[in-house]
This record gives C-alpha cells, structure tokens and sequence, in this order.
C-alpha cells in the first residue's frame, strides 16, 4: 500500500480531498477522498462526485486507551455511504444556492467590502447589557 521515499517517509495514500475528522472512544480518525469524479462545470469550476473513501486512524499511543466498543461505532459510521450522493468543487462554495452564488461573482469587490463593514456595525456584543468588559469595549 505505501510507497517509500529517498526521505525514509512512507506515503499511506493518496487523497483528493480531506472530508473530515472523526473522534469515537479511543481517538481521531481522518476521512480522505480516494476516489472521486468529475461531474459538471458551473461557470467553470468543476464539481466531483465522491466515488470512494478512506478512513485513516491518527494515532497517540500515548494517550489511546483501548474501548470495546470502538469497532462498533467505527462499523457504524462506516455505513454512511459517502459515495452515494455527496459532492464537492475545490473553488466553487455548493453550500449555497446558484442564484446566491451568480449574484456573489457579480459584485464588484468594493458592494462586498462595504457589505462586509455594515454587517460589523450592525453586530452587537451580547455582553452590553450585563455591565461586563469585553476586549474591544468598555463595558
């Protein structure tokens, strides 16, 4: 599985992309892309599929101790079929709609900068009103 390098490191695998962390009982695991896709072009950025996963133990055996039920918890979030369904683009954001998105790329930077400031001013501290100092405030 691995391949060594002149560095005496060894590579475990090759990723497309990272999913994300998990942690059960005993610690981290990382949930890599293996394998993905090419699915669509939207305004020339690419959107993949996820066709395969891997999930790596990070390992600390200076703090891991041992659970039973670690291997049923790792069987059940390992039922969660990642390949079915779920998608990602390394610089299109799917998290919001198309409409929301065209709109975004459309806007000079100078409307989303002072959008930005406005929603700073607008803001509140949620301490104000019991009398406590804050970092930026007086209290």
């Amino acid at each position: 599985m691995g391949q060594k390098g002149s560095s005496g490191l060894f590579r475990a695998v090759s990723a497309f992309g990272v999913v994300g962390f998990v942690r059960f009982l005993e610690g981290y695991y990382i949930v890599l892309i293996t394998k993905r896709r090419k699915m669509a072009d939207i305004g020339g950025h690419a959107i993949y599929k996820i066709e395969d996963t891997n999930m790596i133990y990070i390992p600390n055996d200076s703090v891991r101790v041992t659970h039973p039920d670690e291997a049923r918890y790792l069987r059940i979030f390992q039922n969660v079929d990642l390949s079915s369904n779920f998608y990602f683009s390394y610089s299109y954001d799917l998290s919001h709609s198309l409409q929301y998105n065209l709109t975004v790329l459309r806007m000079p930077l100078e409307m989303l900068k002072s959008e930005t400031s406005q929603t700073r001013q607008e803001s509140f501290d949620i301490f104000e009103d019991e009398g406590l100092i804050t970092q930026g405030g007086s209290g």
